[in-house]
């Protein structure tokens, strides 16, 4: 199926595309919101500035997607393949990503307010000056995410593996952070005014900076 035929068959009141192959279509812009793409093949899709609010893309293959700006909001992308995909400016607040592979993804200035990505892979992930306030991040793979900027406030970091991330200037305020592991994180600027940081590891961690004259 190629993306006009996708359209108009929505467009019709069709809602379940289930397993559909739509590699590297062409679908910026459109509205999509509340249609099945669980497990669909949408692989290097330019899906920048569209509507997926809704939407159900549970293990759906999204590598190298382009997601500029698109609309995420309430979606569910459990176990969804996002590797290398570029989300910048995206919206995905209260969105399910739980156990996806975010992996080497970019992210930046991304709203991820109340999200859920227990268990996801972020490793290399760009999430510079992204909003992750109130999101589930316990059991998550953080390591060497750049959360730069980042607004972190009452996350749920627990049992996270942040080792080498860097968390400059981040604002990690009522985080849990019980159990995490910082090993090597940078965390100069870092606001972890009221966090919890029991069981916590900062083994190498880098906490205060030095400014030379």
């Amino acid at each position: 199926m190629n993306a006009d035929e996708l359209l108009k068959r929505y467009a019709a009141g069709e809602r379940n595309f289930h397993e559909i192959n739509l590699k590297e279509a062409a679908l910026a812009e459109a509205f999509l919101s509340h249609i099945n793409l669980a497990c669909a093949n949408l692989k290097e899709i330019n899906l920048s500035l569209a509507d997926l609010s809704w939407a159900n893309l549970i293990g759906a293959n999204l590598k190298n997607a382009c997601l500029l700006m698109t609309q995420l909001n309430w979606a569910n992308l459990r176990g969804a393949d996002l590797t290398f995909a570029r989300l910048t400016g995206a919206d995905l607040v209260e969105a399910n990503l739980k156990k996806a592979n975010l992996s080497d993804t970019k992210m930046i200035g991304v709203n991820l307010t109340g999200a859920s990505l227990q268990g996801a892979n972020l490793m290399e992930a760009n999430l510079i000056d992204s909003c992750l306030e109130l999101a589930d991040l316990s059991s998550a793979n953080l390591t060497e995410v750049k959360l730069r900027g980042a607004n972190l406030q009452k996350a749920n970091l627990r049992g996270a593996l942040l080792y080498e991330a860097n968390l400059h200037r981040a604002d990690l305020r009522e985080a849990d952070l019980e159990g995490a592991n910082l090993s090597g994180a940078f965390l100069c600027g870092a606001n972890l005014e009221g966090a919890n940081l029991k069981g916590a590891i900062f083994s190498g961690a880098i906490q205060f900076c030095v400014r030379q004259v």
